[in-house]
């Protein structure tokens, strides 16, 4: 799928405007602060109805308007998003939609940004969250079953936090029988396709010069499965630290090169290489599932990167592609070879410099 054109009015720093991109590669080059990361951000936003830098949405409205809107057109769909301080208007092929699951993923996106690094080398929760947006991209089944699970969650933390005072302790029996359901669910799903991560990473990271790359799942529960048994076992530990200690929502990857764990032996370039390769697997997988390739959209991925590691990423690019830099890089033939412009950002607006 190939988007055409947005045109936004509200959102965050940028003038209200309405953009036509190229097919393959859109060069987003300006200053920092200049609102190039705000335009991938408001190209994602129209996508899956959420931002990948912040929580809370309201931050996303223009500190000078009353509401954000953002429509887009591809080559196939038109979709648009409307937030204002009380609502939130989903519409999809002109129709309304009620469910943020039925709208998200309509258009494929993998987002490329250098603070992808702390997938590799942060906390356990950065991976969780990569895991479950490559999920939820390929499966809107995925994201029902990852809301309710973290509803689940929430409400039987605090019967946890509770026992004392309640003292009958049967309604912790019920939620854990919702545990059990939607829990195996996301399961199910992250099974099925770790797979083809692995294979896909390791593919990717070759590219780079990395060779053997693999990444084990680290699951709370044996052969991840949420059983009776298991939460029986924790009880009295949950109990003690007022929430749920086994599930999906504890589970981490661990990154491996030559056999050797990635984030105790391996230098700042590799992880970056693995980071990316993270992603453009993620690419690959909704490329797979949808045969059809996920816009890209580079948030100064490749700031960090040496001149080889820079080519051969750019040379790893497919379909469609938004590069947000402070400078266009330097692969003229390529530029000649497909069809591209640059967009040049200044203070929140766009100017379209170059195209061919």
């Amino acid at each position: 799928m190939v988007l055409k054109e947005i045109d936004y009015q509200g959102f965050r720093n940028l003038v209200d405007s309405r953009l036509e991109f190229a097919e393959e590669f859109n060069f987003i080059i300006g200053e920092n602060g200049a609102g190039k990361t705000n335009l991938l951000e408001a190209i994602f936003y129209v996508g899956f109805a959420s931002s990948f830098r912040v929580r809370e949405e309201r931050n996303l409205i223009n500190v000078n308007k009353q509401y954000l809107r953002i429509n887009a057109r591809t080559n196939r769909k038109n979709a648009s998003v409307y937030l204002d301080s009380d609502n939130k208007k989903l519409t999809l092929q002109g129709n309304d939609v009620q469910r943020i699951s039925d709208f998200v993923g309509w258009i494929g996106m993998t987002v490329l940004s250098i603070e992808d690094i702390w997938i590799v080398r942060g906390s356990p929760s950065r991976r969780r969250s990569f895991l479950d947006w490559t999920m939820t991209k390929m499966s809107p089944s995925y994201l029902a079953d990852l809301m309710e699970y973290r509803k689940i969650l929430r409400q039987r933390n605090k019967v946890l936090q509770s026992a004392d005072e309640i003292g009958d302790l049967g309604l912790l029996d019920i939620f854990d029988q919702q545990l059990m359901q939607y829990g195996n669910r996301i399961y199910e799903e992250r099974e099925k396709n770790i797979p083809a991560l692995k294979r896909y990473v390791a593919s990717m990271s070759a590219h780079f010069g990395l060779d053997n790359v693999d990444i084990d799942y680290e699951s709370s529960c044996p052969g991840m499965r949420i059983v009776q048994d298991i939460l029986t076992e924790v009880r009295q530990k949950e109990l003690m630290f007022g929430q749920t200690i086994v599930g999906p929502h504890r589970d981490d990857l661990v990154f491996f090169m030559h056999g050797r764990p990635l984030k105790y032996f391996a230098s700042e370039g590799e992880e970056r290489a693995v980071a990316i390769s993270l992603k453009l697997a993620e690419a690959e997988m909704l490329s797979t599932k949808a045969g059809d390739r996920p816009l890209l959209l580079l948030d100064e991925v490749a700031a960090e990167l040496d001149n080889k590691r820079r080519e051969i990423l750019l040379g790893l690019l497919k379909g469609q592609v938004f590069y947000a830099s402070t400078h266009a890089p330097q692969f003229t033939e390529m530029k000649q070879q497909r069809r591209c412009k640059t967009f040049e950002m200044k203070r929140g607006e766009v100017e379209v410099s170059t195209t061919n």
